[in-house]
């Protein structure tokens, strides 16, 4: 019987190649019989704009999950869900942090039964997940052109799918998506318009209505946060597959009850780990939907928790988003995951196929900051631009 005996919590600072610096913490859980299971709680730099006291989360999970036994699955739930109740939005700060325990838990098991965590959920139905590469808002005119050279840098790299945020300027980012497509014509494939519910169902609709001979597969959020009929509007409207981010079971039943969606976008981050995507995929499959494998831009132990959970996951057969490691300029383990024909490859051996680095680690270690250091105003604006409101 392996129990837990010891947390640690290691707060991390990691740049984006553009010089945004987001804020992850990394979860270390001991076991009395010498066992460590990793995971991570990713960029808190989401809304709401504030951090968590890190080392007071320390204590107060330290006592949480004392004595646990590794194995007692449902028992771990019952405490971080007792202790973290779903907050019924996306950029849930407690959802973030069960997400970076469950991914350590399971991570734990697997090394304990010497099995990887696709082992442990059912055994991979695939052995990489398809990856969509995002390209961020259009901020300003000059985006444009930058966005098209990264498309083209990214097509020679490999990556034909590409994810393209839209909604604060709607006509630059029409001005993109037609560049794009005379561009790079049939070598450039679109999966999804995501609007991060920027616009409401029928702005929405009238930009796709607008745009939809420029060929993408689905559209993402395309109404304000929570309006299952907008969804369901702009998905009758436009004929559209429509895609929504899920946070918890009862917003995937609305979903699936208002006939709103084609597809759940499932990010581990916003439910709070393997064992909660594991409740939605199962709504979806009995309601005959599919999902994708979202993400919020993880490191890579983030992200190898979210390729195990995509292959082992049936109805995830959407292309998944998860690049964090190719955005980063560091990671915090010693072989970061990989990508290879433009696909996120699921890592080998036991738990998440994954060890950190303690140098790497300690390079990035610091208490969470807003640190905007390097950046302007319109980069800022990046990471919280879900948020607009309702009259605007």
């Amino acid at each position: 019987m392996s129990r837990i005996s010891e947390v640690r919590l290691t707060p991390v600072n990691v740049p984006r190649t553009t010089g945004l610096i987001c804020g992850h913490v990394i979860v270390e859980l001991h076991t009395d019989d010498g066992l460590t299971g990793i995971g991570e709680m990713s960029d808190f730099q989401h809304l709401p704009r504030f951090h968590v006291d890190v080392a007071e989360l320390e204590r107060t999970l330290g006592a949480l999950l004392q004595n646990l036994e590794v194995e007692a699955a449902n028992e771990a739930t019952r405490r971080l869900e007792a202790a973290f109740p779903s907050a019924g939005h996306l950029y849930d700060k407690g959802a973030v942090i069960k997400c970076g325990v469950d991914i350590a838990l399971w991570d734990l098991r697997g090394k304990r039964q010497g099995r990887s965590v696709s082992d442990l959920l059912g055994g991979p139905v695939r052995s990489s997940l398809a990856v969509a590469y995002p390209i961020f808002r259009q901020q300003r005119a000059s985006d444009v052109e930058a966005n098209l050279e990264l498309v083209a840098t990214r097509l020679d790299q490999g990556f034909s799918l590409f994810r393209v945020y839209v909604g604060r300027h709607p006509e630059l980012d029409e001005a993109f998506l037609r560049s794009a497509r005379a561009r790079f014509g049939d070598r450039l494939r679109i999966k999804s318009l995501d609007f991060s519910n920027l616009l409401d169902a029928v702005d929405a609709a009238r930009f796709v209505e607008r745009t939809r001979e420029l060929d993408y597969e689905l559209v993402e959020a395309p109404a304000r946060e929570r309006d299952a009929e907008g969804l369901a509007f702009v998905r009758r409207r436009t004929l559209v597959a429509v895609s929504e981010h899920v946070y918890d079971g009862a917003w995937a039943l609305e979903l699936v009850a208002a006939r709103a969606v084609d597809v759940l976008n499932v990010g581990l981050f916003a439910l709070g780990g393997i064992t909660p995507a594991r409740r939605v995929a199962a709504i979806a499959e009995a309601a005959g939907l599919r999902c994708l494998v979202g993400t919020t831009q993880e490191l890579s132990i983030g992200t190898a928790a979210a390729a195990h959970f995509g292959a082992a996951t049936e109805s995830a057969s959407v292309a998944c988003d998860p690049v964090g490691p190719l955005l980063y300029a560091g990671d915090v383990v010693e072989r970061p995951v990989e990508y290879r024909d433009g696909g996120l490859v699921v890592p080998h051996g036991p738990g998440l196929g994954l060890a950190i680095d303690p140098e790497r680690l300690a390079a990035v270690a610091g208490p969470l900051r807003w640190d905007t250091a390097g950046t302007d105003a319109v980069t800022v604006d990046a990471v919280i631009d879900r948020v607009r409101s309702r009259t605007s």
